[in-house]
């Protein structure tokens, strides 16, 4: 009898350790297993805020709900859209004299900066305003990057007369922002060219002139609209209403889709960092032969936060070929709160002949 208890004790002594042990040991599993979920976790946040293929802006609404994080989304540097294509960099510019530029800018508006990390031929190290300032100041004072032998006059700006970019009949000419001075658009009408005026400003409809010409009453934008407000400027002092369209558009609808234009003069008064922008993303400069830009940099307009993406579109410009024969700086203004500068470029598309082979 005491033999058999003795026995029975001692099976429940062994019942009780085999329990403890199961115990610690699916303790130690679940541990585990919530350690690898949450390490998997962890690392699933960091790539989350990461875009997406084709995902655009960074913006975290775009993402599946379980996969947004709350607090701030990953943001690159300089907030450039993620689906524009690489440009190829087939025209390569030598910056290196850009650095005096950022040194001055750097004493004027960042004394204590630091510019060892700056290298102005690379654009990722461009990431403040003034530095995105002095770069552009810089493209507008740098060297030519072509030479054209036989440069003529066409009311105030100049085309490129050189075998590879001669302008003559049949020839296509949009000139965008006219402010009542059609002396270059009369001169190209004069050399047996079709020519087109622009200008929503003059308050004038569109009609044929008597050169056979034609105005349009119609600006030149980044998007398609028959309601654009204009800001009251020099040009615009009392309240208007727009006809605006991208020059894709412009080009539809006037059935040049896919023609040659000969010549594009731009100078709208600051909104064409944004149509440049959009004539990159529509792929129509390639079409474009020789290019006549206006750039404004207002005190007020475009803000100083965009500098570095105003930069970035400068740059890119210059890597798809377009290359200076001209430049015409303007008078500027270095404060901070009235800083103001503008200039005249005149371009050829060096790859124009290559051109409809080319992603641009």
């Amino acid at each position: 009898m005491a033999g058999g208890l003795f026995s029975s004790k001692r099976f429940l002594l062994l019942m009780i350790v085999f329990l403890m042990a199961g115990t610690v040991l699916f303790l130690t599993l679940s541990q585990s297993t919530v350690e690898v979920n949450k390490s998997t976790h962890l690392q699933q946040k960091v790539v989350v805020g990461e875009p997406k293929k084709n995902a655009g802006y960074l913006i975290k609404d775009q993402l599946p709900a379980d996969e947004r994080i709350t607090e701030k989304p990953i943001q690159r540097k300089i907030e450039v859209p993620v689906h524009k294509p690489a440009v190829r960099r087939k025209d390569i510019v030598d910056n290196s004299g850009a650095m005096l530029y950022l040194q001055q800018y750097r004493d004027l508006f960042d004394a204590k900066a630091d510019l060892s990390n700056v290298d102005p031929n690379k654009n990722s190290t461009i990431v403040k305003w003034w530095q995105a300032a002095a770069m552009i100041d810089w493209y507008i004072h740098s060297p030519i990057r072509y030479k054209c032998e036989n440069r003529v006059a066409v009311g105030n700006w100049h085309i490129c007369q050189d075998s590879k970019y001669t302008i003559k009949p049949p020839c296509l000419v949009y000139s965008f922002g006219i402010n009542f001075d059609f002396s270059f658009d009369d001169a190209m009408t004069k050399l047996g060219c079709e020519v087109h005026s622009f200008d929503p400003s003059m308050d004038k409809e569109t009609h044929r002139r008597e050169n056979n010409s034609t105005f349009h009453n119609l600006g030149l934008s980044n998007t398609n609209t028959d309601g654009f407000l204009p800001r009251k400027d020099g040009y615009v002092n009392k309240p208007q209403v727009w006809k605006m369209r991208t020059l894709k558009s412009v080009m539809k609808e006037l059935g040049h889709e896919e023609k040659v234009i000969d010549v594009l003069k731009i100078d709208i008064e600051g909104h064409e960092w944004a149509v440049i922008d959009n004539m990159m993303e529509t792929g129509v400069f390639k079409y474009v032969r020789q290019f006549m830009l206006e750039f404004h940099l207002f005190p007020d307009w475009p803000v100083k936060e965009d500098y570095v993406n105003l930069y970035q579109i400068y740059t890119r410009l210059r890597e798809m070929g377009f290359s200076e024969y001209a430049v015409g700086p303007h008078p500027k203004t270095l404060k901070e709160d009235k800083f103001n500068n503008q200039g005249d470029s005149e371009y050829v598309n060096i790859f124009f002949e290559q051109n409809n082979n080319l992603e641009l």
